[in-house]
């Protein structure tokens, strides 16, 4: 049974009265405001975060309407349409939709505020295919604020999100809404991994791009990231173990402000297995995201639930590592309830934007200027490279990754290693793996040469 158009109205634009007024995004606007009003509204995300009693971390994010001082007007409930877990009865705790909510954002934003002179709608039930298919061209071809294009991923997830959001409206509120399901979706035969032919539901639209140039500075040769492990454990002792579990179990720089000590009361952050006294296993808790501090500051985000291993053959540099960073923990006091791994000057968890600044004063203040005064040729050249380029910690996450492509490693491993949800970026260093290679031989030869 379909819902009457009231309903539908109050749904998205709630209000007391409709004398001589007229519904603005949410907000009642007297019809003696100016013209351009529109412009001094956006919808938004508005994240909430919360803890159990039992200390697990979740957000919960809602699509809100916002004046121009920033201040939310009205809460929507646009979220209900984002299709996240729909049909299944179990949710995760931790299942959020804030990324899907950001494209539909954008998309609301696009078509009922910034291009209202063009569309002249009033409501998301009047949107239609070609003015979608505007956003997504436009959405493509726009520049992010680094001056480069988005890549086809994030295109994609911005089609696949929008066209789930109408697609749950249309099955909700049927005719109200002017799209059609049939112009969202076309049915296209797909073969399976064993060949079996079967029909894939895709959005039925055709969005032009401009090609990915992945400009990001991230390359770490292997003879700077050893001085570099040696200037952390002289010069940055609170990081250094840190900068080993990005590069030795390829944790994300978010995740690793996550990583909890052995005597957690919310249960062990690092399981060591030992065999006659030698490590053979280090495994990593990131199985679910913890209240980290007493202020409650959320230190970062898990991008994938899991338990993390550390990749065998780095196990003994590991080791010495954490025995390492055993010792700095026995002289720095923390927060019992919470003992995190890392910490600030504080005691309190270290989060992203104090791991990222403390990484950025090792690298400019330490490790640049040994570069550059470095016998090997290489190195030099490399120091001269950190002076035109920023070095984030994100390079030792992908160091770990080349040295998984260089040992040998299959798509499925470096998957797993590397804690992905989907196999792309394991496929794209396999096919660099050969530019890797020939790379490695160019640069041992000109280093001979100079020799």
């Amino acid at each position: 049974m379909q819902a009457d158009y009231k309903s539908v109205f109050l749904l998205f634009f709630p209000v007391q009265s409709l004398r001589m007024e007229v519904i603005v995004l949410g907000t009642v606007i007297p019809i003696t405001e100016e013209k351009n009003w529109r412009s001094g509204y956006r919808y938004a995300v508005y994240e909430h975060k919360l803890v159990t009693s039992d200390g697990l971390a979740y957000s919960r994010s809602f699509i809100v309407i916002k004046n121009k001082y920033g201040v939310i007007v009205r809460f929507t409930r646009l979220h209900n349409f984002t299709g996240a877990y729909d049909g299944k009865v179990f949710r995760p705790i931790a299942s959020d939709a804030k990324a899907r909510m950001h494209y539909i954002c954008r998309m609301l934003n696009y078509i009922l505020v910034s291009h209202y002179g063009i569309y002249r709608i009033d409501h998301v039930f009047s949107v239609t295919k070609d003015m979608l298919a505007s956003f997504f061209m436009d959405y493509a071809m726009e520049k992010k604020p680094d001056g480069t294009y988005r890549g086809s991923q994030s295109i994609e997830r911005c089609v696949y999100a929008v066209a789930l959001f109408f697609h749950k409206l249309i099955y909700k509120y049927g005719s109200n809404v002017l799209l059609k399901k049939e112009d969202l979706y076309v049915e296209k035969q797909v073969y399976t991994r064993k060949g079996k032919v079967i029909k894939k539901r895709v959005p039925d639209f055709q969005i032009r791009g401009v090609p990915e140039d992945r400009g990001i500075f991230r390359d770490l040769p292997t003879k700077v990231f050893q001085i570099l492990i040696n200037l952390a454990m002289r010069y940055a002792p609170d990081i250094a173990f840190a900068i080993g579990l990005q590069a030795f179990a390829g944790l994300r720089p978010g995740e690793v402000c996550n990583v909890r000590q052995e005597g957690s009361p919310k249960g062990s952050g690092i399981m060591l297995t030992f065999i006659d006294g030698r490590l053979i296993k280090a495994e990593i808790d990131l199985a679910h995201e913890f209240a980290m501090r007493s202020d409650g500051i959320v230190c970062g985000k898990i991008k994938k639930e899991r338990k993390q291993c550390v990749y065998p053959p780095f196990l003994e540099a590991f080791q010495t590592l954490y025995e390492y960073h055993q010792g700095y923990l026995k002289i720095h006091p923390f927060e019992t309830d919470f003992c995190p791994m890392f910490i600030n000057k504080k005691g309190m968890a270290m989060t992203y934007g104090d791991y990222y600044q403390r990484f950025r004063e090792l690298v400019d203040r330490r490790l640049r200027p040994v570069l550059l005064e470095h016998p090997d040729p290489e190195c030099r050249i490399y120091g001269q490279m950190l002076c035109e380029n920023r070095l984030g910690p994100h390079a030792l996450r992908h160091w770990f990754s080349v040295q998984l492509a260089l040992r040998g490693e299959d798509v499925a491993q470096l998957q797993f290693w590397r804690g992905d949800r989907h196999p792309e970026s394991a496929f794209r260093y396999l096919q660099d793996k050969g530019d890797l290679v020939r790379e490695l031989a160019r640069s041992n030869e000109m280093l001979a040469s100079l020799l």
